[in-house]
């Protein structure tokens, strides 16, 4: 349709003109004939009912006579008129008695013996190819004795109409012909300054600003020398902003040239287009020697492979990769290992097909350095407070013991009371052996998985710190399944649930309920997807927390307890969380009913270096 439509304003205005006109006049043809048709069988009908009523009048004076050749004659002169083209006498049973030279060769037909039983008043109706046809009783002192039809002249209905539609057309095609008339003079003047234009804006393609083209003169004062005069001036600023877009490309191409951030672009042979002097840094090689160099010839190793695939990914599915880190072992010159945090985005063309990948590269050694050491400095905290109560409950039991062997060697002789006395003292050395093992699992830090029993952990903590929950009348309520079995890092699992389970008592001042649960369930992976696992949860009925202090808990640093907390706790726990391929839900409340409740889901299969890794308890995986 496209194709066929000009590209002319003449030849536009033309056609578009001569559409308008016909429809118009077609949609007042279709109007003028519907209402002079409706007109006409308004008319027809009327004209009808008189005409049958005179016929029949004069047909029942000569039927009641028996005079069929005067009844033949009346229903022949009746033709006379243009509007009647035949007329017929029958009886109430539809056999004919006169009939008209026009409807001699026929009798009555199917729709008119379908009108016969009906025919007791006047009947207007339709017969062949939908002509009116009327019939109605001749009625002789009141009753029928006989019955008259009529068909009228069809061509004198649409006479009318006809000659206002012949007029109309003709009308239709002499205002057609004025229109063009204007039309022909209007596009010459309005095209003539076009071209000009047409021509100007080609030459501004060409070569801006050639003093022999520009400005162009203006000739009128209509809209087209106002389009000239507006076209003079956009061609001058155009000159202006491109002098000013060098000077800011120039700009840019410096500063992203020397920003302290890594750019690159690469095309679908994994090629660089372009790249500043941060990601030029990155390999060591000149700026010449990356442009239409592979990555993997630049970068080689697993840190050029893994590159490569992310830009893979892009350029195949077309979506961005975000904050994905890579890392470059050390090299034998000395280099140290070195981390980047990296973006994919892709870039497309007006067809939206990806052209190039670009990546953002920011350098992150220094920042997981010192992440590293914000963790060993957590460890040194947790260390310092674990030892604190390791010597207050150690040093119960040792006094406890140094009186036992203080009162049994005064005893004599060895009586049952100085047995009693020395199994006391070996039970108290139990408890401080408990303890002394509970502690040193917290920092038997082991360098792959173990199996480890959540549950046995949980418990294990309880009895650490039994005696702390006991003065802060902390009850504890444990609710442990079958099926809770890890193969996890077991000194990091024992120090996350040991920062929860401490800080739940300390919640607790006045006293309150600890809540241990752990149960094998289903639940939803760090990356949206379920699969079986162990549900692990903390709550407490302590103060609870504002909505300002839980957007805050896992930041480094944070803390409430301004005197003995160092803020890493929490902060820890949730990189140990991530490690472990698990999520952590947390709810709080304050005022009546207050409390915390922290929901963890340790997956089985986690993703370790990499690789897949199933931890599914023993049980399981033999089945």
């Amino acid at each position: 349709m496209r194709r066929l439509w000009p590209r002319t304003f003449f030849a536009q205005l033309v056609l578009g003109t001569i559409l308008v006109q016909t429809l118009m006049l077609g949609v007042f043809l279709t109007w003028v004939v519907i209402s002079q048709r409706n007109l006409a069988q308004e008319r027809t009908s009327a004209r009808i009912a008189g005409q049958l009523q005179r016929l029949s009048m004069a047909s029942a004076r000569q039927l009641a006579r028996g005079d069929l050749s005067s009844l033949q004659d009346i229903l022949e002169l009746a033709e006379i008129a243009p509007t009647i083209q035949a007329t017929r006498l029958t009886d109430l049973a539809g056999k004919t008695l006169a009939v008209s030279n026009a409807g001699r060769d026929r009798g009555l037909d199917a729709q008119e013996l379908k009108v016969l039983p009906t025919a007791t008043t006047q009947q207007i109706f339709k017969i062949r190819n939908g002509q009116p046809e009327a019939v109605t009783p001749v009625l002789w002192n009141g009753k029928a004795i006989a019955l008259l039809w009529l068909e009228p002249n069809p061509s004198i209905s649409f006479s009318t109409a006809n000659t206002v539609a012949r007029i109309a057309l003709t009308y239709g095609a002499f205002a057609l012909l004025a229109n063009l008339l204007p039309i022909f003079l209007f596009t010459q003047a309005m095209t003539r300054p076009l071209r000009r234009l047409s021509s100007a804006t080609q030459s501004v393609v060409r070569n801006a600003g050639r003093e022999d083209v520009f400005p162009l003169p203006v000739t009128t004062a209509n809209e087209a020398g106002v389009l000239t005069v507006n076209f003079n001036t956009m061609v001058r600023e155009l000159e202006e902003q491109r002098s000013g877009l060098l000077e800011t490309l120039a700009l840019l191409d410096s500063m992203l040239g020397n920003a302290p951030i890594g750019f690159a672009f690469f095309d679908r042979d994994f090629r660089f287009v372009r790249l500043n002097g941060f990601f030029t840094e990155m390999s060591g090689q000149t700026h010449a020697a990356h442009i239409g160099a592979r990555v993997v010839d630049i970068h080689a190793g697993d840190f050029g492979r893994h590159l490569q695939r992310c830009v893979a990914a892009v350029f195949q599915n077309g979506k961005a990769m975000r904050d994905v880190e890579l890392a470059a072992e050390p090299t034998g010159d000395g280099m140290p290992r070195r981390t980047w945090l990296m973006n994919f985005y892709p870039v497309r063309t007006q067809a939206d097909a990806v052209r190039w990948v670009g990546v953002i590269v920011s350098e992150i050694t220094d920042r997981l350095a010192a992440e590293e050491k914000l963790r060993k400095t957590e460890k040194l905290a947790a260390a310092g407070r674990l030892a604190a109560s390791v010597a207050h409950e150690i040093n119960n039991p040792l006094e406890a013991v140094t009186n036992l062997l203080y009162i049994l060697r005064h005893h004599q002789p060895m009586d049952e009371q100085a047995v009693l006395y020395i199994e006391m003292a070996q039970g108290e050395l139990a408890r401080v052996a408990e303890i002394t093992q509970q502690t040193l699992r917290f920092y038997r830090q082991s360098v792959s998985r173990s199996r480890t029993d959540i549950a046995e952990v949980m418990t294990s903590i309880v009895t650490l710190y039994q005696p702390r929950m006991t003065a802060a009348r902390v009850t504890v309520v444990k609710d442990f399944r079958e099926g809770t079995e890890l193969l996890c890092f077991g000194g990091e699992i024992r120090q996350l649930l040991a920062n929860l389970i401490v800080n739940a008592v300390d919640a607790m001042q006045a006293g309150g309920i600890l809540s241990l649960r752990a149960r094998h369930g289903s639940g939803r992976l760090q990356d949206g997807a379920w699969g079986e696992g162990v549900h692990v949860s903390v709550a407490d009925t302590g103060m609870g927390m504002s909505p300002q202090t839980m957007a805050k808990i896992f930041e480094a640093f944070f803390t409430t307890k301004q005197a003995t907390g160092t803020g890493l706790g929490l902060w820890v726990s949730e990189e140990i969380i991530r490690k472990h391929g698990g999520s952590i839900r947390v709810r709080s409340r304050q005022g009546e009913h207050s409390g915390t409740c922290f929901w963890m889901f340790f997956p089985y299969a986690a993703a370790v270096d990499g690789k897949a890794v199933e931890t599914a308890p023993a049980s399981s995986l033999s089945n």
